[in-house]
């Protein structure tokens, strides 16, 4: 969660970790060498590949919605299909942000692993970014070689990526990888609603059940992939955005220097 923070902060690579607030001041992140940022306008995506060495790991961390434009990419809920002729679809402004700057990171990311060939490579992103880390680890498994053996995807407060089917073949490539971490009544976990263009969460969600610490591994035991004893269970009207700001006890960006934080 600190590199999600870390990556909604403008961090430029010639300054290193500054004015990210809360998340810089961790050793977790102080420890990790960043190899590469982006900051792309159209369309709208930040983030960076960063390396830790004592982890063994190899981060990519996307940011959250951070800038006002950025709520343009939030709200394409209109799917288009993953791949042509596949009748799978995914959230169109997530789709175009992560191929927006997908060749770069990847090219990064494959240059990395040769580097390092005993480090894993973890995906990571919180909200907005959540969806785009999920999102660019399915695609660079699908082109480079032996990157699914390496990878892992932690997504805090992620919202749904797309249809059913999308979500089945998500599954199928990163199921085992893959750790949607949702907080209690986070709302914008809920959204697009299912309704809208048949959206669906992939697996596997880890429910922070409480203030308290309990915590639930959702099954997705249904038609649609999502446990109904995990967070879809909570009543949207009784959800609070709180529960998004405030993951793991660390909020995302208000403390660092970012337009606002979603």
């Amino acid at each position: 969660m600190r590199y999600s923070t870390a990556a909604s902060s403008f961090v430029e690579l010639k300054d290193g970790w500054t004015s990210c607030g809360i998340a810089c001041n961790s050793p977790d992140v102080r420890n990790v060498a960043l190899n590469l940022t982006w900051h792309v306008d159209v369309p709208l995506s930040d983030g960076f590949v960063a390396v830790h060495h004592g982890d063994k790991e190899i981060v990519v961390a996307w940011a959250g919605t951070h800038r006002y434009r950025a709520l343009l990419t939030d709200l394409a809920v209109f799917t288009r299909p993953y791949i042509a002729g596949a009748s799978m679809g995914v959230h169109s402004g997530f789709y175009d942000s992560v191929n927006g700057v997908d060749a770069l990171v990847g090219q990064r990311v494959e240059m990395l692993m040769a580097e390092l060939p005993d480090y894993m490579v973890v995906f990571t992103g919180h909200s907005k970014g959540g969806a785009e880390a999920a999102l660019s680890a399915l695609n660079l498994v699908r082109r480079i070689k032996g990157l699914k053996h390496r990878v892992k995807v932690w997504t805090f407060g992620e919202p749904r990526l797309g249809d059913s089917q999308f979500a089945t073949f998500y599954n199928r490539q990163l199921g085992t990888a893959t750790y949607r971490v949702t907080s209690a009544a986070d709302p914008v976990v809920a959204m697009p609603p299912q309704f809208l263009f048949g959206y669906c969460h992939h697996g596997m969600e880890v429910w922070l059940m409480n203030a308290k610490g309990d915590i639930y591994v959702g099954q997705n035991s249904t038609g649609c992939l999502e446990d109904p004893h995990a967070s879809s269970s909570v009543d949207f009207y009784d959800r609070s955005i709180k529960w998004h700001k405030n993951y793991l006890g660390l909020p995302p960006p208000d403390h660092a220097d970012a337009e606002f934080s979603w």
